[in-house]
């Protein structure tokens, strides 16, 4: 089958479905506010349009096809059927109008008045046969208005009774119609009765269900408060880890910048002695140079202590732990040791600044646990469809007690430690749909594994990474 045949199918039944689903969308449009009788309407509707056509065709057919005469008070039965019919067409009106409680309340209005009459003018034995029709209002008066319109109808039935009995024994019938007409309303009463607590277990169910859902809009909005506070925290603590960064790296950057000075200030000698106007050149490139990466270095750190703003592109590994070598040289100290085995290639979607800060503080964390020297190691590869970036350091390692507890807030097993660090890291992996975990593979020393979403996968927005978060 082929794709213009496919859609040709597709719009045939989407065509059909828009037929078939006509008639219940107009049930539905009724423009009513009390969102029961909204529910209610649909069934209504149901019931007059019913009501208005099927009593006419019913008394056609007795007048066109029952070849037996007319009975007395079968006339007055017709003038109030269709007086009825008349009243539940006009009932649909009422509700295209938004006015469902009117045509409720006109329907069973007439109807009551109408069976009354009806009994009085044929008699109990002349309505036995549309007696099972009684029970239409009954439940009517029960799942579209109430308890109170329930019984009240359920009175007049009675009172339709008796007047009929009282008919039937002024006109010469047994006494035995009694017992009928007792436990014809017997039925009813049960009948009632199964009604009244059928009604009010829904209408319960309803108030229930609508107060659950109130509630439940109370505790969405009380979630989203204290989504938007954690949300606050998280970029409070973001930030306040990269101010602790920051100071991390001062003391290692002092000897940095004072070493450009130091080569600004040779330069600027080696200028003032050039003899010609090519070695003036020399001592001005390196004085630039200088310049250019002190301005480098100066920028990352401004970076770092600014506000977190997400913006998520995607990222080589290998370019991103290059370029970020010298501050995190500057992190440890120098009897610890940088080894650095990331391939080209390997890219993920995340927030640059965000990544670096992670790296900083496990190459710091790292560093804290070696306070003898040691070896940190960095190294990236692929995994399936995924690429994994570790960190490993040869210090004593993480006792397993304590792994389940590392990326917990305020958990640390240094000395004066925040226990920041790593809760950090975890939010901000998820943020991005990653993850990080403590290797339990690892021989010796620890080794935190950052598992990344595959080079495939698309970047994150802004927005979205704010929804994710929460």
């Amino acid at each position: 089958m082929t794709a213009g045949s496919t859609r040709l199918l597709a719009s045939m039944w989407n065509g059909i479905r828009r037929v078939i689903g006509a008639p219940g969308r107009w049930l539905r449009a009724a423009p009513i506010a009390d969102p029961v009788d909204r529910r209610n309407a649909p069934m209504l509707q149901i019931v007059l349009l019913l009501l208005g056509t099927l009593p006419p065709l019913g008394w056609l057919y007795r007048g066109l096809s029952v070849a037996v005469p007319w009975r007395p008070g079968e006339l007055t039965s017709l003038a109030l059927s269709l007086l009825f019919s008349a009243v539940a067409l006009a009932g649909v009106v009422l509700i295209r109008w938004g006015r469902f409680r009117w045509a409720a309340y006109q329907l069973l209005l007439v109807f009551g008045i109408s069976v009354c009459a009806s009994y009085a003018a044929s008699g109990f034995d002349g309505q036995r046969f549309e007696q099972p029709v009684l029970a239409v209002p009954l439940a009517l008066a029960a799942l579209a208005v109430g308890r109170p319109a329930l019984w009240g109808m359920f009175a007049t039935l009675m009172l339709a009774f008796w007047l009929g009995l009282r008919t039937d024994l002024a006109g010469g019938a047994p006494r035995d119609y009694l017992g009928d007409g007792l436990i014809s309303a017997t039925i009813f009463l049960l009948i009632a009765i199964i009604l009244d607590r059928t009604s009010a277990a829904l209408r319960q169910a309803l108030h229930e269900a609508r107060r659950h859902g109130a509630e439940l809009g109370i505790a969405h909005q009380t979630l989203q408060r204290e989504v938007d506070e954690r949300r606050s925290l998280e970029e409070q603590l973001v930030n306040a880890r990269k101010v602790e960064a920051v100071a991390r790296l001062a003391a290692g950057l002092n000897h940095d910048f004072n070493h450009l000075l130091g080569l600004v200030l040779g330069y600027v000698r080696k200028g003032r002695r050039a003899a010609d106007a090519q070695e003036r050149a020399v001592a001005f490139d390196g004085i630039e140079a200088a310049a250019t990466r002190a301005t480098a270095v100066s920028g990352k750190l401004l970076n770092f202590s600014r506000p977190d703003q997400s913006e998520v592109e995607t990222l080589d590994l290998h370019a991103l732990v290059d370029a970020l070598q010298p501050l995190l040289r500057q992190a440890i100290k120098p009897s610890v040791q940088l080894h650095v085995e990331v391939p080209e290639g390997l890219r993920v979607a995340f927030d640059r600044q965000q990544l670096e800060l992670i790296l900083l503080n496990l190459v710091g964390n790292a560093d804290d646990a070696m306070s003898t020297g040691g070896r940190i190691e960095l190294s990236a590869r692929a995994h399936g469809a995924q690429i994994e970036l570790r960190c490993r350091d040869t210090g004593p390692g993480i006792p397993a007690a304590q792994r389940a507890q590392v990326f917990e807030a305020f958990f640390s097993t240094k000395p004066g430690g925040t226990g920041l660090g790593l809760a950090m890291a975890l939010a901000l992996m998820q943020r991005h749909g990653a993850s990080i975990r403590v290797d339990e593979n690892a021989s010796a020393g620890t080794t935190f594994v950052l598992v990344f979403p595959g080079a495939n996968a698309p970047a994150l927005s802004p927005a979205v990474l704010a929804g994710d978060s929460a």
